[in-house]
């Protein structure tokens, strides 16, 4: 029983004293949408950037990882996972220098059928109302087959693409799209800068 008492007291000593474990203070998180968002946060796997503006995003499945921009959120809302199989979410920004938002829908799978890449394809085609060519692009590692629209009048910008791994039943279906971010102010869209954004992101998928 004096045992007890004592590490009780000891507790409280140390606690008071600011002294515990939890009272230690965290390390400093960047100050970006990224981390001061919680369920975004939980995605990180750092703190510290992987480029300029730019995190790594690890997927909940452990199946791959991106670049993130610094700050974007993830919907908590629209996110869905089932083990290693499968995951679904949603992720913006908003780009006041164009006074801009964008948003990325991302679906990843993990199955035997994954090689039959028409049905992804058209698949993007059916949800978005697109009704051109894939444009197919190589790459070490993955296929890219993509198709993109914009309208700069309207601050448009759209992207559809297929991310293929090489030699694995692992692929992502992606749309990246843009519009005003306040109706009563024009856009400024720079379309390049939007470009590069998506670029660096789908160009940054590592499948595990």
């Amino acid at each position: 029983m004096k045992g007890i008492i004592t590490l009780i007291l000891t507790c409280l000593l140390l606690i008071s004293s600011g002294c515990s474990k939890d009272s230690l203070p965290d390390e400093p998180l960047p100050d970006t949408q990224a981390f001061k968002n919680e369920f975004t946060r939980g995605f990180m796997a750092s703190a510290e950037e992987t480029e300029d503006g730019y995190y790594t995003f690890e997927s909940k499945t452990n199946g791959y990882t991106m670049l993130f921009p610094e700050h974007a959120k993830v919907s908590e809302s629209d996110f869905e996972s089932h083990e290693d199989k499968y995951e679904t979410f949603s992720l913006g920004e908003k780009m006041k220098n164009q006074n801009t938002s964008y948003y990325i829908k991302l679906t990843y799978e993990k199955a035997p059928s994954i090689n039959d890449i028409d049905v992804h394809q058209e698949l993007l085609a059916v949800t978005s109302g697109y009704k051109g060519d894939f444009k197919r692009e190589e790459f070490s590692k993955n296929i890219v087959y993509s198709a993109r629209e914009n309208n700069e009048e309207e601050g448009l910008f759209y992207y559809i693409a297929v991310v293929k791994a090489k030699g694995t039943d692992q692929l992502i279906r992606l749309t990246f799209d843009s519009s005003c971010s306040n109706g009563e102010t024009e856009c400024n869209v720079n379309p390049n800068e939007l470009n590069q954004r998506l670029t660096n992101i789908v160009h940054s998928i590592q499948f595990k």
